[in-house]
């Protein structure tokens, strides 16, 4: 080693530059660090950090980070491992340094570190000896999730009311052939309020446009098939919901809390895509036999919009990570779990799913033909390059747009399923469907490697700040659901591995997780910043 690696050595260590050194100096240090091989005790160590007059450090600092075979050699290795320390615990070298560096026990060092002091080992068998829950949530299956949301069952409640008010105008059967369409229809627009009438209205229309040769006789029987059909799914709802605030009381009583999933969700796929990642997630043999528990939102409702901010801002607080669903939209609710858990110094893991154009080409095909047509409305509004890839005014595609756009016209309940009207469309439009589904899955494609880049590279918020410490924590991004489990587990078990990489372009130190190849913690070369932002975090004056 030359004395200009050791003077930067001594730099990375101590976080401020080394300053002039004597021609003696200089002289002293050539002989020390011409071997390698040379092995360095911590007195000697203190004799080389005097040399370049920095502070000398504690024989615990040393042992922990340099260790009792340290050769001149393996003084590098010494220094990256107290740097990662520095950034993990600390946010900079400065403050790290100081206070490390006169730690008298080992004791006393491993408190300044924290948690990132704990053993993997340690931490295991502690995840393992956990005894068995006394209470625990009922699964709702996959099908059912979407009535612990707001959207889907408020769809179906409506549609619902509607058909029996619908029901109730209609008369006895022996006069519904002496009564006209017009007659009734007049009669529904009377005894209707103001927002409704229009929804009442549609559904006569959509039905006579549909069926054109029946009458009234015809329309009271749909009704009753229709009334006995919302009435199991109303039934079925309030059943969900009654498993799901139970399941939410058992979340409050658990006495572990490890990881929160945070998401946006309002349409059924969105509820059942989720239900499957978290169960994809949570069942991964990473994570066997580690009896962590988590919150799912696909298993928990409750109707006070109030409570349920409360519920989810104390299981922010009680998890450990929050894991981040990247789904169709981002949303304040999801955004803010983001920041808060960050804010908290805690770890977020986003998962931004890897799409295969043509294996999601064939799950699309088989989706509700209604889900299709809302993927597609949301690639038009979110890909950027759609134009570029599907021409606007290409005949194809506006045909076979029009046709969804046909199909949901016809529909005269969306909360039910139309399996006539859905095998007419197949059929017919088999061909459209897929091409359809598709452009559907090119576009995801690119939305999602898009989302995953830009929280990966360029978005100034994938980087936040610990209120509390000043430490700046990053967003660790991965695309498959083994990754998120293997980075769930390192995360819990206090295993991450990390690269250190100095950014001279940047101006910047960053640790990179190495599952997730994301910036985990940043501290800045700027020294103005530096100053400044450490001045007012730790010493505020007002």
């Amino acid at each position: 080693m030359d004395i200009g690696d050791f003077r930067q050595l001594a730099e990375s260590l101590t976080g401020t530059p080394v300053k002039e050194l004597t021609d003696g100096d200089e002289s002293c240090l050539n002989g020390i660090l011409a071997d390698d091989n040379r092995v360095i005790h911590c007195s000697q160590f203190n004799e080389l950090l005097l040399l370049v007059n920095k502070d000398r450090v504690s024989e615990c600092f040393f042992n922990h980070f340099f260790g009792d075979s340290c050769t001149i050699g393996t003084l590098k290795l010494g220094v990256e491992k107290f740097q990662k320390t520095a950034m993990l615990c600390f946010g900079n070298f400065v403050y790290a340094f100081r206070t490390l560096s006169r730690a008298r026990t080992i004791e006393d060092l491993e408190l300044e570190i924290a948690d990132f002091c704990r053993r993997p080992e340690e931490l295991r068998e502690r995840f393992v000896a956990r005894v068995d829950k006394l209470l625990d949530v009922e699964l709702i299956p996959k099908a059912d999730t979407s009535f612990v949301g707001y959207l889907a069952p408020s769809e179906v409640i409506a549609e619902f009311e509607r058909a029996k008010f619908l029901k109730k105008l209609l008369p006895e059967q022996k006069k519904l052939a002496a009564l006209h369409w017009d007659a009734f229809q007049a009669t529904v627009t009377a005894a209707a309020g103001g927002p409704e009438r229009r929804s009442l209205e549609s559904v006569l229309a959509k039905y006579r446009l549909r069926y054109p040769a029946y009458g009234l006789a015809e329309f009271a029987a749909h009704l009753d098939k229709v009334v006995a059909q919302l009435t199991e799914r109303n039934d079925r709802i309030n059943a969900v919901r009654a498993i799901a605030t139970r399941n939410q009381d058992i979340y409050l009583t658990w006495d572990h809390m490890d990881v929160y999933f945070a998401t946006s969700m309002r349409k059924q796929w969105e509820f059942e895509d989720l239900f499957d990642f978290v169960e994809g997630v949570m069942g991964n043999p990473e994570l066997d036999g580690l009896r962590v528990r988590h919150f799912n939102p696909t298993q928990a409702f409750t109707d006070n919009r109030v409570n349920k901010g409360l519920v989810e801002s104390l299981m922010l607080k009680r998890a450990r990570c929050t894991v981040y669903s990247v789904q169709d939209t981002d949303t304040l609710g999801k955004d803010s779990e983001l920041a808060a858990t960050l804010a908290q110094g805690k770890t977020v893991i986003a998962y931004v799913p890897t799409t295969d154009v043509t294996e999601r080409t064939k799950g699309l095909v088989q989706e509700d033909l209604s889900t299709i047509q809302d993927r597609l409305r949301f690639v038009l509004y979110a890909d950027d390059r759609f134009a570029s890839t599907v021409e606007p005014d290409d005949f194809a595609f506006v045909r076979d747009f029009r046709e969804l756009e046909r199909f949901e016209n016809r529909r005269i309940w969306r909360s039910l399923p139309d399996p006539e009207l859905v095998q007419e469309l197949r059929v017919t439009h088999a061909p459209s469907i897929e091409r359809l589904c598709g452009i559907i899955a090119a576009s995801e494609a690119r939305i999602y490697d898009r989302r995953a880049r830009t929280l990966r590279d360029s978005h100034p918020l994938a980087i936040q700040v610990n209120l509390a410490t000043g430490v700046a924590n990053g967003v660790l991004v991965v695309r498959s659901i083994e990754d998120c489990s293997r980075l769930l587990r390192s995360v819990l078990l206090n295993s991450m591995e990390f690269e250190l990489i100095e950014h001279t372009g940047e101006r910047m130190w960053y640790l990179k997780e190495k599952i997730s190849a994301c910036p985990f913690r940043v501290v800045s070369k700027d020294r103005k910043l530096t100053n400044c932002f450490w001045n007012f975090y730790r010493n505020p004056v007002n």
